[in-house]
């Protein structure tokens, strides 16, 4: 694609993995071999195929010089992978299916937006992809796999917007909405076939639909531009009007068979036409593409969707999916990138600031050993996350700034915070060792260079526990829960970045796994009431916590409804605190044990100051007089009304006296 040029960032023994954009993709470059050269042979290169293989010596990221470069790389790592049956899941999925849908009557759009919440996002002014948007007037939803508008004042469905693609295997996803512009996420499944009776496709074929919509007229929104991706989307963010979208995308086009009978030596057979078949590939059969598509859905340009020399490779070999940064201005017109890279791994985990995006990548096997034979990778007692921090203040680019690595697995992308150039990482060790226990830590880390270094730390929170629950509240504080049996809700004094120090610990049975600050010193804490003997769950707990003494904690209330969980305990999305009524809503869903205490799926509306939590109401969101089913998936208010959605349709009731129902069906 298009991109201007600029300057190298750094130099090839630690480079930018996912740097401001570089030249224009050329020309394919051949591979370092022959098409099925054996290795060991004239044409392969035995020693770049063994550096491939193996941990970066010094670096934590290392950019590939090319074409060549990069195909060894991916060769190298399949063929220590491959087996009888090939790489990856055979090509099977579930084909993703979209519906059409018919436009209402036209939306009103005198007078002011009446006020309205947003989605529950981790740090303000970073806007969070939801399957949900308002702007007051109208709320845009895809619950349906369909992007449907909804007329707030007429309570109807006023236009379907058409998504580009081929009919009936796309599926919108996620949405972002800047005034007029709505950009939608879509899957498309391209489905599956096998190559010939003997070859089949070694991975499936995912790919997202990014379009641009204009909803100047809501009742008759405007495709602007799409464009198609191989891959999925993982996480995609918007400052302002710029859009970070982070992609996983599998090998597009390797080739593998399988054992035609169960003979041994059939599979023996398979194994090697196997590995010649990755010998065989070439560049294209490995690295991403993008597709322009015209306004009538159709492919416009096809490319490549980075330069090779934009992707890199990570300290350990972490499998052979390459992971993308993607950037594009949403105001232009398109959504085709303006800049991005790309790392071989897969990205697990997503936090950005208004400046920063860090993307955490796991090693691919942590139980291989290293080649001494004698010490696996790190100690061999956890596993080791990395970490890669880029720079994201320029609205136009994305530079790389640092690496580094910790001990240990991340829970969320609540388990990262930056701040000035100070990261800050909650992370749990889980040893494989019997006779080693697991506990978490915290550690901070400043960039110094282009490398993350620790700082300081805070080891032994919640010893044989695991973290569920992390809030950053301010530079200078972090709250940390882990659970086993009762619930360790720990505060940490980050003040002075090499000396973070547990300042209080509170002890509770069950835990919290979605902590939400409701003033300068309360939190709310939402998760589960447990047993504190065996630590089994019991129903849905919504704690309130006093921590204006940092050296005392204290749950001043607490609420619990048995037998009742909440998707806000997942997904931070779920939870709508509405500091004009000081209320929390949460969907919620009670399974029942017997007759005489029905099921319920809805909403509990709660109340909530400095000491007290209270239940204002609790009502049935589902349509009809049923009460079975799921809760709602998000909550919206708008104006002096409650909206709730779930997978059927739209819910209304009234804030002050909670009275209303079904209001809009979406199927």
């Amino acid at each position: 694609m298009p991109r201007p040029t600029v300057p190298a960032l750094l130099t090839c023994s630690l480079v930018a993995a996912l740097a401001a954009c570089a030249s224009p993709p050329g020309t394919v470059t051949p591979a370092s071999s022959p098409p099925g050269a054996p290795e060991g042979s004239t044409g392969w290169d035995a020693t770049a195929a063994r550096s491939a293989v193996t941990a970066l010596p010094a670096s934590l990221i290392e950019r590939f010089a090319g074409c060549d470069d990069l195909l060894t790389y991916y060769q190298a790592n399949a063929l220590e992978e491959v087996g009888p049956y090939g790489l990856g899941g055979y090509g099977y999925g579930d084909e993703v299916v979209a519906a059409d849908g018919d436009a209402s009557a036209g939306a009103e759009s005198d007078g002011a937006a009446p006020e309205h919440s947003s989605t529950n996002v981790q740090e303000e002014g970073v806007d969070e992809a939801d399957l949900v948007k308002t702007d007051g007037r109208i709320i845009v939803t895809t619950v349906s796999g369909r992007v449907q508008i909804v007329d707030v004042a007429s309570e109807t469905v006023i236009s379907t917007v058409p998504l580009p693609g081929r009919r009936d295997q796309v599926q919108a996803g996620e949405l972002l909405l800047h005034g007029s512009t709505l950009v939608v996420l879509s899957h498309e499944w391209a489905g599956w076939s096998p190559v010939d009776s003997d070859h089949h496709t070694a991975y499936p074929s995912p790919r997202t639909v990014v379009t641009t919509v204009d909803l100047s007229d809501p009742a008759e929104p405007r495709t602007v531009g799409s464009v198609r991706i191989e891959g999925s989307y993982t996480s995609a963010r918007m400052i302002g009007d710029t859009v970070r979208m982070v992609m996983v995308s599998q090998p597009p086009s390797v080739e593998q068979t399988s054992p035609r009978d169960g003979r041994l030596s059939s599979e023996e057979e398979a194994e090697e036409a196997n590995r010649r078949l990755i010998r065989e590939t070439t560049i294209d059969d490995w690295v991403p593409h993008v597709q322009e598509l015209g306004a009538d859905g159709e492919p416009v340009s096809t490319e490549r969707l980075l330069d090779c020399d934009e992707i890199s490779r990570p300290r350990d070999p972490a499998g052979l999916s390459t992971m993308t940064v993607l950037s594009f201005d949403i105001g232009s017109g398109t959504p085709q990138p303006t800049s991005g890279a790309g790392l071989v791994a897969a990205g697990s985990t997503v936090y950005a600031s208004t400046d920063r995006l860090i993307v955490a990548t796991n090693r691919w096997d942590p139980w291989r050993w290293s080649d001494t034979g004698t010490e696996p990778w790190g100690d061999g007692s956890t596993a080791r996350t990395d970490l890669h921090s880029f720079d994201i203040s320029d609205p136009e680019g994305t530079t790389y700034q640092a690496s580094g690595t910790v001990d240990g697995f991340l829970l969320s992308q609540w388990a990262l915070d930056e701040q000035d150039g100070v990261l800050r990482v909650a992370t749990t060790t889980d040893p494989r060792a019997a006779s080693q226990e697991s506990q978490s830590a915290l550690i901070m880390m400043r960039e110094d260079g282009d490398t993350l270094v620790e700082t300081g730390r805070v080891d032994g929170l919640g010893v044989t526990e695991q973290i569920r629950a992390v809030r950053y509240l301010g530079p200078d504080l972090a709250a940390v829960v882990t659970f086993r049996q009762t619930d360790p809700l720990y505060l940490i004094d980050t003040t002075d970045p090499t000396a973070p120090t547990v300042t209080g610990e509170l002890k509770i049975p069950g835990y919290s796994a979605y902590l939400h600050p409701i003033g300068d010193d309360t939190l709310l804490g939402i998760g589960q009431d447990a047993d504190p003997e065996n630590g089994a769950t019991e129903g849905l707990q919504v704690s309130l916590f006093d921590i204006s003494d940092l050296s005392a904690p204290v749950q001043t209330d607490v609420l619990t409804w048995k037998n009742t969980y909440s998707p806000v305990e997942w997904d931070h999305r779920a939870l709508t605190w509405w500091p004009a009524t000081g209320q929390a809503f949460l969907p919620a869903t009670t399974w029942s044990e017997s007759a005489d205490k029905p099921p319920f799926a809805g909403v509990i509306a709660l109340g909530a100051d400095e000491s007290t939590l209270r239940e204002d109401a609790r009502v049935s969101t589902t349509p009809g007089k049923d009460s079975w089913g799921e809760g709602p998936q998000r909550t919206i208010v708008i104006g002096d009304d409650l909206w709730t959605l779930d997978h059927q349709g739209l819910a209304r009731f009234d804030l002050e006296t909670m009275e209303g129902g079904w209001a809009v069906d979406l199927q």
